[in-house]
């Protein structure tokens, strides 16, 4: 019952903290605030309760809760009137025999000094037990929040699967009449364009389908200067005026070859896609890593590059990126970007 409330995703997990922070500290804000008018509001009690004890005192001179001394008062002394010094809380009462003297009613400091820490220790308690409802609520509250973004995020996933499910078909009928017609007239223009936008309809569908988890990943050695060779190939047809500089040495991995390949599509067409025509790519295969660089103008927000459906044009989905570091994670590689002197740079660091 627990766990079909707690946050599945990184999506719910980060709404779900922000949610939780500006419930509860919003409504720290608000405690605090209080138990300061509160406190404060306690202090004054107290002085005016001790005021009216100091008073009736100069009445009856009973008990000895307090200290009396006799001072020397000038003409415009206040008397009945509370005061605060070093010795306590008191007042000054005058005495019917005499102009320049004056009964000094005293609450003493020590007293006070223990009032003012049981204000405190109340106030603190009050803060401490309101807080602790505050947690539980802003909790709830979160995880109520959460419902609406849980049900779009199950609506967005339902939504791929049959996307997913309704180009199975029409793909499948592409495939077979694609080869067909290359039987009949074998390797004509028109035909190979045919097949380079059946295979990017193709990579679309994988890029949208949900990725596996690492438990279903199926190691088995991969050639990955030949699956860049490959890729470089096709994308140059559909992108004739680029130019390539290969950098290949021979590698290969222990890896899931589908993993690999969805990697190298993704980071290699977004260097085609996005670089200005008749510029270059560069692409740089090393035994720990794989680094690809285009020209490009500088991104808006590096920091978002590789999040889900984040795009900075018109063109694609927002996916390529986002499946390349999630791919890469299941992996236990790493992948990084940065923006140097107009060239943008992925590195896939091979770990």
């Amino acid at each position: 019952m627990i766990r079909k409330w707690l946050p599945k995703t990184a999506y719910e997990r980060e709404s779900l903290l922000k949610s939780f922070l500006l419930f509860f500290l919003t409504t720290e804000v608000f405690l605090g605030v209080i138990s300061y008018l509160l406190y404060h509001s306690e202090l004054t009690a107290l002085k005016n309760r001790v005021f009216l004890e100091l008073k009736n005192y100069s009445y009856t001179f009973e008990g000895e809760k307090f200290r009396i001394d006799v001072v020397s008062v000038g003409e415009k002394t206040a008397f009945y009137e509370l005061f605060e010094g070093e010795e306590g809380l008191y007042i000054l009462v005058p005495v019917p025999v005499s102009d320049r003297d004056a009964l000094k009613i005293t609450y003493p400091a020590e007293s006070l000094s223990e009032d003012v820490g049981s204000i405190l220790r109340h106030v603190t308690i009050f803060f401490i037990l309101s807080s602790m409802t505050a947690l539980f609520m802003s909790v709830f509250f979160s995880l109520y929040a959460l419902n609406p973004l849980r049900r779009a995020l199950q609506m967005i996933e339902e939504v791929t699967r049959d996307i997913i499910h309704d180009l199975n078909t029409p793909l499948m009928t592409l495939r077979v009449n694609l080869k067909i017609l290359r039987s009949r007239f074998g390797k004509e223009e028109e035909i190979e364009r045919a097949e380079l936008a059946l295979r990017q309809l193709e990579t679309l569908k994988e890029n949208l389908r949900p990725l596996r988890k690492q438990a279903e990943l199926k190691l088995e050695d991969v050639n990955v200067n030949e699956l860049i060779e490959g890729e470089i190939d096709v994308l140059q047809k559909v992108y004739p005026d680029k130019r390539v500089h290969r950098e290949l040495s021979p590698v290969t991995l222990r890896a899931d070859r589908n993993a690999v390949v969805r990697i190298v599509s993704n980071i290699l067409e977004n260097a085609f896609k996005h670089s200005p025509r008749a510029s270059w790519v560069r692409v740089v295969l090393k035994e720990d890593a794989l680094l690809v660089e285009n020209p490009s103008r500088p991104p808006e927000n590096m920091a978002k590059l590789f999040d889900r459906y984040y795009k900075e044009s018109q063109r694609g989905l927002g996916l390529g990126l986002a499946i390349v570091k999630d791919l890469c994670r299941e992996l236990g590689w790493k992948v990084e970007a940065e923006y140097v002197n107009g060239v943008f740079r992925i590195r896939v660091t091979f770990r």
